[in-house]
C-alpha cells in the first residue's frame, strides 16, 4: 500500500529539501513500508531503539540513520557503532562535542549543532555565539566527523505558532550566514517538523524532520 502522505510531502519539498522520516516509536514494519517507497533517511531519538532497528534492517545497505535526540555521553560508543549512521542532529553543548570528538568512528559522520533559537530554558542547544564558534573550530580538525549544519526546533509554547516558527527559522538562517562567512563554510539547515515544515522550507531548510504525517499518530 502506497503512503499518499509521503508522496504529498515530497511534492511540497520539490526536490530541494531532503526528507528525514522520524521513525521513533514506530515498528520496523512501518519503516519498511516507507523504505519500499524510496525513503532512505530515517531518524531516531533513543540510542537503544536506533541500535535495535539498525540490527533488524542491516541488510538495507542504502538505508541511512540519523540520531535526533538528546545524546547522553555514556551512549556515545553504542551510537557510533550503528551501521549506516549518517548524521547526529543534536550536538547541544561543548562538553558533549568534546567527548564525541575524542572517539574514532569507522566511517565519516555529519554533525549538526543544535541551536536554541527561542531562548527557552527548557530546551537544549547552544545559545552563546562564542560557544558556537568554538564548536565549529573544534570539529574542523577531526578526520571523521564533519560539521554538516545547524539544527533548531521552533518555540514549544507560543500564542502565535507561525510567527514564532518564522522567528526561530530566521534566526537560524542568520547563524548560518555568520558562520559560513566567518569560517568559509556552506552549512546545511535542519529545521521544520510535521506542523511547521512548510514554513521551514520557505526559509531554505535543507532537512525537515517529519514523523506523524508519514507514519500516522503515535499511540
Amino acid at each position: 500500500m502506497r503512503n499518499n502522505n509521503l508522496e504529498s510531502i515530497r511534492e511540497k519539498l520539490g526536490g530541494k529539501t531532503k526528507l528525514l522520516a522520524v521513525s521513533k516509536t514506530y515498528p520496523v514494519e512501518s519503516i519498511l513500508r516507507v523504505y519500499n517507497q524510496g525513503q532512505k533517511d530515517f531518524g531516531e531519538n533513543k540510542v537503544q531503539d536506533l541500535w535495535d532497528k539498525s540490527q533488524l534492517l542491516k541488510d538495507k545497505k542504502d538505508l541511512d540513520w540519523h540520531f535526533i535526540g538528546k545524546l547522553q555521553s555514556n551512549k556515545i560508543n553504542k551510537l557510533l557503532a550503528v551501521p549506516n549512521l549518517k548524521a547526529i542532529h543534536s550536538i547541544d553543548s561543548l562538553d558533549l562535542l568534546k567527548k564525541l570528538l575524542s572517539k574514532t568512528p569507522d566511517h565519516k559522520i555529519g554533525l549538526f549543532l543544535q541551536i536554541n533559537t527561542s531562548d527557552e530554558v527548557q530546551k537544549n542547544g547552544f545559545s552563546e555565539v562564542d560557544h558556537i564558534h568554538s564548536a565549529v573550530e573544534s570539529i574542523g580538525s577531526h578526520p571523521l566527523f564533519k560539521l554538516q549544519g545547524l539544527m533548531t526546533i521552533g518555540r514549544i509554547r507560543t500564542d502565535d505558532f507561525e510567527a514564532s516558527a518564522r522567528a526561530s527559522f530566521e534566526r537560524l538562517v542568520g547563524f548560518k550566514k555568520n558562520l559560513d562567512s566567518g569560517h568559509g563554510l556552506n552549512l546545511e539547515l535542519s529545521m521544520g517538523m510535521s506542523q511547521d515544515y512548510e514554513i521551514a522550507v520557505s526559509y531554505g531548510s535543507n532537512w525537515v524532520r517529519i514523523g506523524s504525517l508519514i507514519f500516522g499518530q503515535r499511540a
